[in-house]
């Protein structure tokens, strides 16, 4: 098959893209524009346009095709997926805990990472939706005061999810609130793909004098089921050291309004 003709309409290089895509898993910008005889610009326009369209997911020098907007791995998957990464992104969180301090920490397994860093506290006040967190508090850190939201447990997220729990968290008000994000659009649409822990999340949001929003940098550009919020200027995002460059262009009225953007 002929994929390069003397003009190529944008419709038609974009079904182009779309079969090279389904063969190979992942283009690259480069390779595309050396393809087309088109620029680089031209074909990140093209990519911007698909994913608009959820014909495709951007990513840092390409793009891949979408996931399902409501695939999720279980707990036990993802807690083994990119541990180095999240150990990293944890620590740093960590490092803004004090002691005395209230926090509320949702069920991600990036979250759970922080629960090692904190057995040293004494004078520390948790409240969690996760079975898991709660589990690692009470084996490694007998200091930690513990309370869990309430509710029906989802066995193959290890959180508690229902309206009990929203009703718990829509009472607090602590001093600092731990979280994730499952996708981040490029517009800062913080979103998962269960409609149920979007309520927990969205109500962990409003109850938190500072906000920490703990996502790789794998999480950006996308968009999942249901939306729990969006990123504001007050908040911290704490990723890695491969976010790109146009997710931080997508975010520079925030970032010059005071949102943070810590990275490993």
């Amino acid at each position: 098959m002929n994929w390069i003709g003397d003009i190529m309409f944008i419709e038609e290089r974009h079904e182009k893209i779309l079969e090279i895509l389904k063969y190979k898993k992942r283009v690259e910008v480069q390779e595309l524009s050396e393809l087309f005889k088109v620029s680089e610009d031209t074909i990140r326009r093209d990519l911007r346009i698909m994913e608009q369209k959820g014909k495709v997911h951007r990513t840092y020098g390409g793009a891949i095709l979408p996931e399902k907007v409501n695939s999720y791995k279980d707990f036990t998957v993802r807690e083994k997926i990119k541990t180095d990464v999240k150990e990293s992104i944890a620590a740093i969180a960590a490092s803004f805990i004090q002691e005395h301090d209230t926090i509320l920490l949702d069920g991600s397994t990036t979250v759970a990472k922080i629960i090692p860093l904190l057995s040293n506290f004494k004078d520390l006040t948790v409240i969690t939706n996760s079975i898991a967190i709660s589990h690692d508090i009470v084996i490694h850190c007998p200091n930690i005061k513990l309370y869990i939201t309430g509710g029906l447990v989802k066995n193959d997220v290890a959180n508690v999810i229902s309206i009990e729990g929203v009703n718990d968290i829509e009472k607090l008000y602590v001093d600092k609130v731990f979280l994730t994000a499952l996708s981040i659009s490029h517009s800062g649409e913080l979103t998962t793909p269960i409609i149920e822990e979007a309520y927990i999340k969205e109500a962990m949001l409003k109850a938190g004098r500072e906000i920490y929003i703990l996502a790789d940098s794998s999480k950006f550009g996308q968009k999942s089921l249901a939306e729990f919020g969006k990123i504001k200027s007050e908040y911290t995002i704490i990723t890695d050291d491969k976010l790109p460059d146009e997710i931080q262009h997508d975010l520079k009225d925030l970032i010059n309004r005071g949102l943070k953007i810590i990275s490993k």
